[in-house]
């Protein structure tokens, strides 16, 4: 199966220098993280070793594919210059991104060779659900809050959630996500005059700056494939395939 090329975002002239650089980064990052989602996973290698490895390898992969697609989303409604629609992409790259980095748990989770943590962490990823039915069934599959996610990254990269905070206004339909998006009082005579949208300069920065952090997405990949590998090395060393 072909996967399709996600679209680049367009750097129309006029664009500040230090925007156009930061587009072309991420363009180039797109492509080169696009190329790294994987068709299909075989029970073979460290795979054959390791049910684990291979259960933690879909997780990464899926969230992998979705970046890519959420990447092609923001790009299709830059270029259309359809801004809050960008801008609910945007946001949504940040979710999936601060899920990424917090994958890096599987190092601490290696460390103290907790193979029941590594697999319920596997299992709520792949599985996570806020569907009351199932999760009455299997409540070790109730989705985390987006929001632990966020804040967890915020340690890290301190102003992070407060810039998602900022694009959750403009995504909610909030005074920033209609009015003061859309319309410009007159107060002279009290007519609103409406527009596709105000301020596009705070737009375009709100949306340029969500997306800084995606670059990143490719060293936690580099490092997510040698954690999945080490896992696999210790489930077989614990309980080897064909051995006692």
């Amino acid at each position: 199966m072909e996967l399709r090329t996600p679209t680049l975002m367009m750097i129309e002239d006029g664009i500040p220098d230090k925007d156009r650089e930061l587009m072309e980064y991420l363009n180039a990052s797109v492509g080169r993280l696009q190329a790294l989602r994987a068709v299909e996973i075989n029970v073979a290698g460290p795979f054959a070793r390791s049910k684990l490895a291979w259960k933690l390898a879909t997780y990464q992969h899926a969230l992998l594919h979705r970046i890519v697609a959420l990447m092609d989303g923001v790009a299709v409604t830059w270029n259309a210059k359809s801004t809050l629609a960008c801008i609910l992409a945007a946001r949504a790259v940040m979710e999936s991104f601060a899920i990424f980095a917090w994958l890096e748990e599987i190092c601490k989770l290696l460390a103290a060779e907790d193979l029941a943590g590594l697999d319920a962490l596997a299992q709520n990823g792949i599985f996570a659900t806020r569907d009351a039915v199932l999760t009455g069934e299997t409540p070790e599959l109730q989705a985390r809050n987006i929001l632990g996610y966020i804040d967890k990254f915020d340690k890290r990269a301190e102003g992070f959630r407060g810039h998602y905070d900022s694009l959750s206004e403009r995504c909610h339909p909030n005074a920033l996500g209609h009015n003061f998006m859309f319309g410009q009082l007159n107060t002279t005579n009290d007519t609103v005059t409406y527009s596709a949208e105000r301020h596009p300069e705070r737009n375009r920065q709100l949306i340029l700056t969500a997306l800084a952090m995606l670059p990143l997405t490719e060293a936690i990949i580099e490092r997510l494939y040698r954690l999945i590998l080490d896992v696999a090395d210790l489930q077989h060393a614990r309980f080897p395939i064909g051995g006692a």
